[in-house]
């Protein structure tokens, strides 16, 4: 059925416009005399696209940057599970109609069923069943990979979202249900082996993946190319008592399931470490009306990384909100009575009370697969298109590459980043030697969003735009007159801005231009 949404002259250029067509939104974008259609919401959380970020026939959504062709509907860039539905248009005496055909959604899935080729004899293995295992899986199909895909992953559940674990998992905003990125069968529509033992190493001279098979004789894989994101484990303390029953970490689904049980019966929490997952913790368990206090052994959490006036504001936030922040000090002892968790004894002196402690002080990647010289190293140090070799390629947690437009290669524990990596994986593989040049994005939720794009290794400015202490600014970081990342919060956020900025001419922009430009990036696209 075809439906008269609006004249032509309604629609800007440059702009996005939501329109309705019956019980359907639809997002339009002009491009001259034409008029591309697409639905109107983003297939991560549902973000409403009209208010993202145009550059060309791309849209950035303005919740968690994943972009979208809009001429085609297809998913470009992560995060999100799912393309656009595409609806034809036409433009009749200067009114726009789009056809939608019965029962259609706004949404279709990322790949069908349908497109996955099979009976070529090749095998590509990907060792890891996160969110870069399963977007190189993805990708190998739209590419139109007939050969075997085999899966490694040991926690033996379907990929699931574990950006939400620290956010709205343990605030009590979503559920087990929530989490997985597809369905049960999901990997096992589009042809994807899984197998779900540990693997002990990858022995990449011989192409070779061993594994503990069910007989728990070590097992081999001989594959043609392998992807490996293995991720991370969980750092942990190294004090008496640390393995009491309430003392947890939180990397996995079944971490934070355990987590949030012995959260919802506790009274007084202790989370250790003052990075994200701490203090996203820390603002979902004060949110649910706990006495929380954060041991950090930074003078200000967040200040190495985005300065100390943005680093105050958080900080500041997080205080108001009744969390106790104790600084410049570390844990010295757990104490327990009866066999149970009673207190936090600080290196400073003090004693904490606590039924219940988080330990979030960083993550280790998963490298002994790889061998001794990784685990030395720390990562696994990939070339450009990511791989090791011809047939070996790493991403995610572990590997550490030269990033675009900067003089260095660098390890990034981003979510969105990882799944990047599998993608672009996935193309190499197939024997595109193309550069990674993805933008790196990372969102944290303390109380509010907080969006971080581009990377600074360090920086020499911070120069904010906004309301800093009403939590509504961005802060742009800068290096030698560029402009190398930005943090936003609130309604003066522009990062998406700025990633379209990044994506449509340089990877740093000028300080100078920015600054011409009354720090607004949009209007330099």
């Amino acid at each position: 059925m075809k439906h008269d949404v609006c004249a032509l002259s309604d629609l800007s250029e440059t702009g996005l416009h939501e329109v309705s067509a019956g019980d359907l939104k639809i997002l339009l974008a002009r491009d001259g005399g034409t008029v591309h259609a697409t639905g109107a919401h983003c297939t991560h959380k549902g973000a409403p696209l009209k208010n993202g970020t145009r550059v060309g026939t791309r849209v950035i959504c303005p919740w968690h940057h994943a972009n979208f062709d809009l001429a085609t509907g297809d998913h470009i860039e992560p995060p999100g599970q799912g393309c656009l539905s595409r609806f034809p248009t036409s433009v009749v005496d200067g009114r726009v109609l789009v056809e939608v055909p019965e029962g259609a959604g706004e949404q279709r899935p990322e790949v069908e069923p349908s497109q996955r080729k099979a009976g070529g004899p090749r095998i590509f293995a990907i060792v890891g069943g996160g969110a870069a295992g399963l977007a190189c899986a993805q990708e190998l199909v739209k590419q139109g990979f007939d050969g075997r895909i085999v899966m490694f992953s040991d926690d033996g559940e379907t990929p699931y979202d574990r950006t939400a674990l620290s956010k709205t998992y343990l605030a009590g905003k979503s559920s087990d249900e929530d989490l997985p990125l597809v369905g049960s069968g999901g990997l096992d529509a589009i042809g994807v082996e899984r197998i779900t033992e540990r693997v002990e190493r990858i022995d990449a001279a011989n192409r070779t993946i061993h594994f503990t098979g069910k007989s728990g004789v070590g097992e081999g894989l001989v594959y043609d190319r392998c992807f490996a994101a293995p991720g991370s484990d969980s750092a942990r303390l190294s004090v008496e008592n640390a393995d009491l029953p309430n003392v947890f970490t939180l990397r996995t689904h079944d971490d934070a399931r355990k987590l949030k049980a012995a959260a919802d019966e506790a009274r007084a929490i202790v989370v250790v470490g003052s990075g994200f997952i701490g203090m996203e913790a820390a603002a979902a368990f004060v949110g649910n009306g706990k006495k929380v206090t954060v041991v950090s052994q930074e003078t200000l959490p967040f200040a190495g990384k985005w300065g100390e006036d943005v680093a105050g504001q958080i900080t500041a936030q997080h205080r108001a909100k009744g969390v106790d922040i104790r600084t410049n000090t570390g844990v010295a002892a757990i104490e327990a009575k009866r066999g149970a968790l009673s207190a936090v004894h600080l290196s400073s002196g003090a004693e904490i009370p606590a039924d219940m402690v988080l330990v979030a002080i960083g993550a280790k990647p998963r490298l002994a697969i790889f061998g001794e010289e990784a685990q030395a190293a720390g990562a696994v140090a990939v070339k450009p298109d990511l791989s090791l070799d011809p047939s070996l390629f790493a991403g995610g947690d572990v590997a550490k590459l030269p990033l675009n437009g900067r003089d260095y290669a660098v390890r990034i524990e981003h979510w969105r980043v990882a799944e990047q990596h599998g993608r672009h994986a996935a193309r190499a593989m197939l024997g595109d030697s193309t550069p990674f040049t993805g933008i790196p994005f990372f969102w944290s939720a303390q109380y509010g969003p907080i969006h971080y794009v581009g990377h600074a290794r360090d920086f020499d400015e911070c120069h904010v735009e906004g309301d800093l202490a009403g939590g509504s600014y961005t802060a742009f970081y800068v290096k030698d007159d560029k402009v190398v990342a930005a943090l936003g919060r609130g309604k003066a956020d522009v990062t998406a801005d700025l990633h379209g900025l990044l994506l449509a001419s340089d990877p740093t922009p000028s300080r100078t231009s920015l600054e011409a430009a009354g720090w607004q990036p949009k209007t330099l696209l």
